[in-house]
């Protein structure tokens, strides 16, 4: 993520383990159209950015919140920044970055429930809709696919540390 000030990711780090609880239940129900996800994804972006803040973060960093709580959770958490506010038409997330990230949680998760699966959504893993979407509105948004990051193995670091998965 462009623009985070240096020390700003550690503290994210740190914060992650505060700011949810991380049972299986998380990583049980995988579908974006649970009822309430709108409002999980919030609270789960909202209290990253809170501990973050708790733990020295000098700025609210919702952008850098949402995106690493969407990659650790791409079936649940939407990610934010100017390019996805920019393709969704959202204006005033500088000033207003809760709003925004409400309102981009609830336009792409409410699009979630009116597609199906499909080749749309890439071959790579994580094969989530809130993934494409993601993707694609950054794209739309400006962003140069040069630097997209693509995650061939999101096991990697798991089997490197030798921790069990499925």
């Amino acid at each position: 993520v462009q623009g985070v000030p240096t020390g700003t990711k550690a503290l994210m780090a740190r914060a992650l383990l505060r700011a949810v609880d991380w049972s299986p239940a998380l990583f049980a129900d995988l579908s974006p159209v649970t009822p309430g996800a709108e409002e999980f994804a919030c609270e789960c972006v909202f209290a990253l950015v809170r501990q973050s803040q708790s733990a020295g973060a000098a700025r609210r960093e919702f952008s850098l919140a949402s995106k690493v709580l969407h990659w650790l959770l791409p079936y649940r958490v939407p990610a934010y920044d100017s390019y996805v506010c920019k393709s969704l038409g959202i204006r005033g997330a500088d000033d207003h970055p809760e709003r925004a990230y409400r309102e981009v949680a609830h336009e792409i998760l409410g699009a979630t429930r009116t597609i199906t699966d499909g080749p749309w959504l890439g071959a790579l893993e994580p094969r989530s809709p809130v993934r494409a979407f993601d993707k694609c509105l950054w794209w739309l948004g400006g962003g140069n696919d040069g630097n997209a990051a693509q995650v061939r193995d999101p096991w990697r670091v798991i089997d490197k540390l030798g921790l069990e998965h499925d």
